[in-house]
């Protein structure tokens, strides 16, 4: 539980600092700002695609082959295409604006300030992807503590103190240079060595799922902001406060695949855990709900029903995420990816459903889908019968 809860923190702080931050720079600049949180967050899936291939892969291939190499490899690669990408993106930055039915004038300058720290905190994940897998979470805490708050009080304090263009430029200064510090702290120069095809078998559902999660959110919040504020109000208000626990919640699959990559996987110890660790994170979902509902003021109809499918979809993602992590690192058949593939078609398909309500109708088919799935995949695996698993 210590691990997981260590994991979780270095989480909470990528995913709840940016929630706040925005909020603040709703008060600050103007409401409209703290929608940026929705606008760019289908960009976070696209970004963690890459993590998959280019940390979490590298270290779980690390683990079977007992080759370093791969790893450090993969973080120079990973961080000259990412960048190259990410390059791409911001010089379109209004294209995608447009994609998502918002305002340029008004999300210009903060879009492509998330985009950038994305990719900056893309580079970060790599870094701490390696700490978690070499045991050392207590200093990706502290790095991760550092640079968030670093972040976090950088862009409210001068974007409030000078204009919003120099106060986005100083904080991505002050973020790139604890990059590098830690970059060059952490990396190592060895043999090139990626193991793409290796990296890849170990973390196909990861991309996949956050492959399937960009285009759903890209096209499904598109279409649900073409609805009216009235709908993109709520939306972005249940995002600001579920996106966190998820993020945390996505725990649970870190934590299993290492133990898996090191055989000491314990299926009735990892869930119990997962279990708690959800039982916190509900009970803040709850307390934000309620604590932020007077201030943005969304439609309660349209909010209750998207919580009870964020609330359903957390209390199963335990049983099959550990399932899955399981098929995932120990079963090569490659049938199971054609199986998961469907499951982000579906979602997919769900998003161009004429409906506020699109993604949503999505996550909760995709959910059921995968749960029943995960329990035929492993209905003989004797390390998932409760009762028989005494290891």
């Amino acid at each position: 539980m210590k691990r997981l809860l260590q994991i979780s923190l270095d989480t909470l702080l990528i995913s709840i600092l940016p929630i706040i931050m925005w909020i603040i720079l709703g008060f600050t600049i103007t409401k409209e700002i703290s929608n940026v949180f929705s606008l760019t967050y289908p960009l976070q899936f696209f970004y963690t695609i890459f993590v998959s291939l280019f940390a979490i892969g590298p270290n779980i291939t690390s683990k079977k082959t007992n080759n370093q190499d791969v790893v450090y490899s993969n973080m120079v690669f990973g961080l000259l295409v990412v960048g190259l990408l990410t390059l791409i993106l911001a010089i379109n930055s209004n294209i995608y604006i447009q994609i998502m039915n918002m305002d340029v004038n008004t999300y210009h300058n903060f879009c492509i300030y998330s985009i950038i720290w994305m990719y900056l905190s893309f580079i970060m994940q790599m870094i701490m992807q390696k700490l978690y897998y070499d045991n050392k979470n207590n200093e990706s805490n502290k790095i991760n503590i550092i640079f968030n708050l670093t972040n976090f009080f950088s862009i409210i304090i001068f974007t409030s103190i000078l204009k919003d263009v120099i106060g986005i430029i100083i904080t991505l200064l002050i973020d790139f240079l604890i990059v590098c510090i830690v970059f060059i702290k952490y990396y190592k120069k060895t043999k090139f060595c990626l193991q793409i095809k290796q990296n890849i078998k170990y973390t196909s559902f990861n991309i996949l799922r956050n492959l399937g999660m960009f285009l759903i959110y890209g096209i499904g919040f598109g279409n649900s902001f073409s609805f009216g504020e009235k709908y993109a109000t709520a939306i972005n208000f249940e995002s600001l406060t579920t996106d966190t626990q998820w993020d945390m919640l996505y725990s649970v699959d870190t934590a299993s695949k290492i133990d898996l990559a090191e055989n000491k996987f314990n299926y009735k110890e990892s869930l119990k855990n997962a279990y708690k660790l959800l039982s916190i994170l509900i009970f803040t979902i709850l307390i934000m709900n309620l604590t932020l509902y007077w201030y943005f003021k969304p439609d309660l109809t349209f909010l209750l029903i998207i919580l009870a499918v964020q609330l359903i979809d957390m209390l199963i993602d335990p049983l099959k995420t550990l399932k899955m992590s399981y098929i995932q690192i120990n079963d090569n058949n490659k049938k199971h990816n054609v199986f998961y593939l469907l499951s982000r078609i579906i979602r997919l398909m769900c998003s161009f459903i004429p409906s506020a309500l699109c993604t949503y109708i999505g996550q909760i088919v995709s959910a059921i889908y995968l749960y029943i799935y995960s329990l035929i995949a492993c209905r003989n695996v004797k390390l998932f019968k409760l009762r028989n698993n005494n290891k």
